[in-house]
């Protein structure tokens, strides 16, 4: 957090002078630079901007989402961003920093100021993506700001828009009506990420690690879950990608389950990309695997 503020401080000095300069360089551009904290919500801005806005992410793909902290280079060209949209509920630790001292306020985008938060154990989490309705809900705050930013383009944003919402409704509509007969009522997680998926769809999750998937469980976590496990009759654990397998491998070979994914989708990685997934493509795999814990 230091070196953070370190970063906030210098930005501000050497930069005081020659931002108003760089943006009304930007404005000559073509497209819009909007800046993204990181995966959810550069799927959003890419699919509804398209080929009318430059979309870049914070956070590297490949790279675990929680303890990233921007480089120099992402705070210097944050400056110059149109529009800057991040998740918030404390998912980006290093946000607020940045807040009218890189870049203002009225040109960001607080993605959890427009759903309804959950808390778990008096934390809130802040995986509100996982539900596909608070995506469409986010959406539509960032059609509205790339309309006000850039209003001569407003036909192809709205049709982006709409496109994206009737993909993402068809998703939500699938995850319903292939969940609509389980036989199991909870699934064994990596770490609490997916409480906005297990709401939306009528499942528990329990959780080996927290919100945080760096928090170690306790020894009598581990102890616990291995006792719920030997009582009911799990067949699977969960393991998120881009984390440690370390501790769901141990739980994994103590009960003799078969380890699955699900993706939290808080990045991709190089392959991903490269092999053409994104966000809808990862949700329907991830509904797969939970067919096979709660369906079948």
């Amino acid at each position: 957090m230091k070196k953070l503020l370190a970063f906030v401080l210098l930005i501000t000095i050497v930069f005081t002078g020659c931002t108003k300069d760089k943006n009304t360089n930007n404005k000559n551009e073509e497209r819009l630079l909007v800046y993204v904290s990181f995966y959810p919500m550069y799927f959003l801005a890419e699919e509804i901007g398209g080929d009318f806005v430059e979309t870049k992410t914070v956070v590297p793909f490949g790279v675990d989402s929680h303890d990233y902290e921007p480089s120099m280079d992402q705070l210097r060209e944050l400056t110059n961003a149109q529009v800057f949209i991040y998740n918030g509920a404390n998912f980006e630790s290093w946000v607020e920093k940045l807040i009218n001292s890189v870049i203002e306020e009225d040109k960001t985008i607080n993605a959890s100021k427009y759903c309804e938060l959950i808390e778990e154990d008096g934390v809130v989490d802040p995986h509100l993506w996982l539900d596909p309705e608070n995506m469409i809900k986010v959406a539509e705050v960032i059609k509205d700001k790339l309309i006000e930013l850039d209003g001569k383009n407003r036909v192809n944003y709205e049709e982006n828009y709409e496109s994206l919402k009737k993909r993402l409704m068809d998703l939500d509509n699938k995850y319903f009506e292939e969940l609509k007969d389980k036989k199991n009522d909870s699934i064994i997680v990596s770490h609490r990420a997916f409480g906005y998926m297990a709401n939306r769809y009528g499942f528990k999750q329990i959780p080996v690690a927290g919100i945080s998937p760096d928090q170690e469980p306790s020894p009598r976590t581990i102890a616990n879950i291995i006792d719920l496990i030997s009582e009911k009759n799990y067949n699977y654990i969960f393991l998120e990608t881009l984390a440690s397998p370390k501790t769901v491998e141990v739980i994994a070979e103590e009960t003799n389950l078969e380890i699955l994914v699900l993706n939290p989708i808080e990045n991709l990685t190089e392959e991903e990309i490269e092999s053409g997934e994104d966000y809808i493509t990862i949700m329907e795999k991830n509904l797969e695997n939970l067919k096979k814990a709660l369906v079948k």
